[in-house]
């Protein structure tokens, strides 16, 4: 590997003779989002991706173009490749600075910029400059420069977790290249034993039953968001925190609605006593049978992941009724899922975010015609409309700084705001 790096996304890339067609935004957002500022000596982590998503917000806030904007987005995106060195030493490094301009302005090329003007690009630096006087002062208590220069946003510097800013740094990006219309996401619900799915996209989309999480991944292999209303990432002691219960709080009276993950010893379990039995030795307590009821589709999900690696992380964690809550203003709606009056109001919000919510519903009901229970559906559609929000403005977590478990699976719920 002397002559290439071997990427995130599996690419041979070349860093003294790139080529155009290697450089992928998956691989800058990434690894710009574990890279961090000052050489790590801020007092807490702060990603060159956190500090490009601040800069871009400056130019927002300074009403420069959409080309400065995305300039200042990927301003740093050569480090991705070929990391960064101190501005001190730098400045003696006269053949690094020849390969990272080379490197720069084949991503400038590769995302449209290639033509930056010398004003756009002092533009960058400005801002560029303006975030990194901002940073030491706030993270650093030290200025960097005599003179304060002028800061027209908030940045957000305080600390996050990676995967929350790559994903953010990801929908900027396509916001900005004019992809934020293009989506397909999807979204699961576990019903007597089988999985509702309905997948939402710009250009359509479709709702079936399936029989195991295999067939969904296998028939829908490149969406934007996978959300499924199922545990993933199991405790297997009481000090292995789950978002269950952050949940619960969040939700109030609604939090009756989310049952406690079983553990994962429990779930493996050969019948219902041992399971509970198993529960309360790991946990010190017993399952409820909704937990009970789950299981078989818990252990299906866990088993999936731990065949499938790749899928960790891509299908991921949430509850429709802590995304009903979000897109209602962070209002839970109590009216109970199974009545007409509570389906109603959980459509009338939805069609809010996806005018075709009822179309799902009316494809529904004439595949299945003897199905008249459209509540498991209802949620689907729900989780996949906060994959698409997820999509366009960034990926949030409960908790916010998420954990994993001991198979490496991350212990969450996502939402977007």
């Amino acid at each position: 590997m002397s002559d290439y790096i071997l990427t995130y996304t599996k690419k041979k890339f070349f860093l003294l003779d790139p080529n155009i067609e290697d450089i992928d935004i998956l691989d800058i957002a990434h690894a710009l989002s574990l890279k961090t500022r000052a050489n790590g000596h801020f007092k807490h982590f702060y990603s060159v991706a956190q500090h490009s998503i601040n800069c871009y917000k400056e130019a927002q806030a300074r009403k420069s173009s959409e080309r400065v904007q995305l300039g200042c987005l990927l301003h740093d995106a050569s480090e991705s490749y070929i990391s960064d060195i101190n501005r001190p030493v730098k400045k003696h490094l006269h053949a690094y600075f020849s390969i990272e301009k080379q490197l720069q302005q084949q991503i400038y090329k590769k995302f449209g910029l290639a033509d930056l003007t010398q004003d756009e690009i002092q533009q960058v630096s400005d801002i560029d400059d303006a975030l990194l006087y901002y940073e030491f002062k706030e993270l650093m208590e030290y200025e960097v420069f005599e003179k304060q220069p002028s800061i027209y946003s908030t940045p957000e510097i305080r600390e996050m977790n990676f995967r929350r800013v790559e994903k953010e740094f990801l929908s900027t990006f396509n916001k900005l290249m004019g992809m934020d219309s293009a989506y397909s996401c999807i979204g699961i619900d576990v019903c007597n034993g089988k999985w509702v799915v309905v997948y939402i996209s710009n250009k359509g989309f479709d709702v079936k039953k399936y029989g195991t999480i295999d067939e969904i991944c296998r028939d829908y292999p490149n969406c934007n968001t996978y959300i499924i209303d199922i545990p993933i990432g199991l405790p297997e002691s009481n000090k292995d925190i789950r978002p269950d219960s952050l949940v619960k709080k969040l939700l109030g009276r609604k939090g009756s609605s989310i049952f406690d993950a079983p553990c994962r010893q429990a779930i493996y379990a050969a019948n219902k006593g041992e399971a509970r039995e198993q529960n309360i030795k790991v946990m010190g307590k017993s399952l409820s049978e909704q937990s009970i009821g789950i299981a078989k589709a818990i252990k299906q999900v866990d088993e999936f992941l731990k065949n499938n690696p790749e899928w960790n992380n891509k299908l991921i964690e949430s509850h429709p009724e802590f995304c009903f809550m979000k897109f209602n203003k962070d209002i839970p709606i109590y009216e109970n899922k199974k009545t007409i009056d509570g389906q109603k109001q959980r459509l009338d919000i939805l069609r809010q975010y996806y005018p075709h919510s009822d179309a799902v519903i009316e494809k529904f009901l004439s595949d299945v015609p003897y199905r008249k229970k459209t509540d498991d559906v209802i949620d689907a559609l729900c989780l996949a409309i906060m994959g698409k929000e997820i999509k366009n403005k960034g990926l949030k977590t409960v908790p916010e700084n998420s954990v994993q478990d001991s198979k490496g699976l991350i212990m969450q719920m996502v939402y977007a705001e």
